[in-house]
């Protein structure tokens, strides 16, 4: 445990503040206002390994009992928590751990090596416990907080909350509205993912790993033929049914109607992972679900996709071929972050549309637009002999 580098304890009118200089005012890093304990703890950590060292230095120094030390240790570990945060603490890095989980997501091997209190609670449904080959192995590594550099290379993607950088083997993917998640080395084949993340590990930390890695995830099952589309899934006739749309366009409201008045069963209330091997289009369960809280781990036929589109009426067509497949793609969002990406990504798409029921719904909210998709749905299976 150290002190980072660049940030120097200064006194205003006798207040203690840490500020930054050199380097760490070009980087834009904050100031701090400490009180007096803080500034003690700043003063000791250079003779402190580690914290427990540093809590009985601190013990010593108020002559608290260390068998009373228990408020002492949690207001120093907060502070301690806050300074890492803002990147004026180095502690050791994680070593790669020898064990981590291991699960199944969208029919993929995958292997999470991090302490587990770093592996999201989402994907305890997916764990099997079994040793296998993993097709993908994501590292969790805690980092020393130091600001990430410019990450060099093809710059491929630039947006508030991401920055994917190409490089010769692999992918350095940033986080600038995520201050913990510091970055993440991605390898281009898929097979291999290190985040890098600053303590503590609570809150907001956990959520932005979870969705972290549903990014790697789906470039990795891009790799393996697999498109995720936004939409809402139910199950019905021994099959999957997708309902894509648009954020607010009434998805989950509709599936919703199905559930309440068909008693059919949601499989995922916002993303659905989708491959066509053989001409058979599955859905696969995935953890990541929006804000619905609703999924499902197991894979199922796919019956169809519909698009939906609000009305006050309820109307059903079946769009031009080259229509279908262009409206699929416009609701996916596993990466495309180069032509390669894409036209793998439009390849899938294409086969997904050539073997599966895909509709246009105009519809409204109420109960009769869930029965005439069910007719329509129907009507369909009857025409391929399914009913």
């Amino acid at each position: 445990m150290k002190r980072t580098d660049g940030f120097l304890l200064k006194k205003i009118n006798q207040v203690p503040y840490l500020l930054p200089v050199g380097q760490r005012i070009a980087e834009q890093r904050r100031g701090m206002k400490l009180n007096e304990t803080g500034e003690q703890i700043w003063n000791l950590i250079p003779s402190a390994e580690n914290r427990n060292e540093l809590l009985a230095l601190l013990a010593d120094y108020y002559e608290i009992p260390l068998e009373n030390k228990d408020m002492l240790e949690k207001d120093m570990d907060s502070f301690l928590d806050q300074l890492a945060a803002w990147g004026m603490l180095e502690e050791p890095p994680l070593a790669p751990p020898s064990s981590g989980a291991d699960m199944k997501i969208g029919g993929l091997a995958l292997h999470i090596s991090a302490p587990k209190e770093l592996i999201p609670s989402e994907f305890i449904p997916f764990c099997n416990g079994e040793a296998q080959s993993p097709d993908m192995t994501i590292e969790i590594l805690s980092s020393t907080g130091l600001s990430a550099s410019s990450a060099g290379g093809l710059l491929r993607i630039q947006s508030e909350d991401l920055l994917v950088c190409e490089q010769e083997q692999e992918y350095r993917i940033l986080f600038p509205q995520s201050p913990q998640l510091q970055e993440c080395i991605l390898q281009k084949d898929g097979t291999f993912a290190r985040f890098y993340v600053i303590p503590p590990y609570r809150e907001p930390l956990l959520s932005d790993l979870f969705h972290a890695i549903r990014l790697v995830f789906l470039y990795m099952a891009g790799k393996h033929g697999r498109l995720a589309i936004h939409s809402a899934s139910l199950y019905y006739r021994e099959r999957a049914w997708l309902f894509a749309a648009p954020s607010g366009t009434g998805k989950s409201t509709h599936t919703n109607l199905w559930n309440q008045y068909f008693h059919t069963p949601v499989l995922n209330g916002d993303l659905n992972l989708i491959s066509c091997e053989n001409e058979t289009p599955m859905i696969h369960g995935i953890p990541w679900c929006g804000t619905s809280g609703i999924f499902d781990a197991s894979s199922y036929p796919l019956g169809g996709i519909v698009l939906l589109k609000q009305s006050t009426t309820n109307l059903c067509w079946d769009p031009a071929e080259d229509e279908q497949t262009l409206l699929v793609l416009q609701r996916s969002i596993s990466p495309a972050w180069t032509d390669e990406m894409l036209d793998e990504n439009l390849r899938i798409a294409t086969a997904i549309t050539g073997s599966c029921y895909v509709t246009r719904l105009l519809c409204n909210r109420e109960r009769e637009a869930a029965e005439y998709m069910k007719a329509c749905i129907d009507d369909h299976l009857r025409q391929i002999g399914d009913i």
